[in-house]
């Protein structure tokens, strides 16, 4: 990723997302305008357009194609690493919690599939979720 020393504002992650996984350029347009919000940061609903590329992800894994997860969560990780603070939780809540919740549980997929294309610090993050979640389920809710 190019100048790796710049923090990743709000604004510079739709660009960054679309080279990484251009393969969602055919279908930004469908967001585009929708998930534009002049009060928010970057002017996108940044939560929104991560829901949507978790979809995205979600579908691929269920369909075996998984050919644009390298970059995809090298991106990921690279949000985490160098992002403000909002694009660093955008990284983890929109993206990384998105994957292990609702896209992923509603097409039956076991969220540890993902593991292996997550960096060090996707990881450190994946793992603080999961301890947070199993931490906020009162003892004997679970079955």
């Amino acid at each position: 990723m190019a100048d790796q020393g710049r923090v990743i504002g709000a604004a510079d992650v739709p660009a960054l997302l679309l080279a990484a996984v251009p393969r969602l350029r055919a279908q930004w347009s469908d967001i585009e305008l929708e998930h534009a919000d002049e009060g928010s940061p970057g002017g996108r609903l940044g939560y929104l357009d991560a829901g949507w590329v978790v979809a995205h992800l979600a579908d691929r894994l269920a369909a075996g194609d998984t050919a644009d997860f390298g970059a995809a969560f090298a991106l990921i990780e690279d949000l985490i690493r160098r992002g403000d603070p909002y694009v660093v939780d955008l990284a983890v809540v929109g993206y990384l919690e998105g994957l292990q919740s609702s896209a992923v549980t509603q097409l039956g997929l076991d969220p540890e599939a993902f593991r292996p294309w997550l960096g060090p610090k996707s990881v450190a993050a994946w793992e603080s979720l999961i301890r947070f979640w199993g931490a906020s389920v009162p003892e004997g809710e679970i079955e």
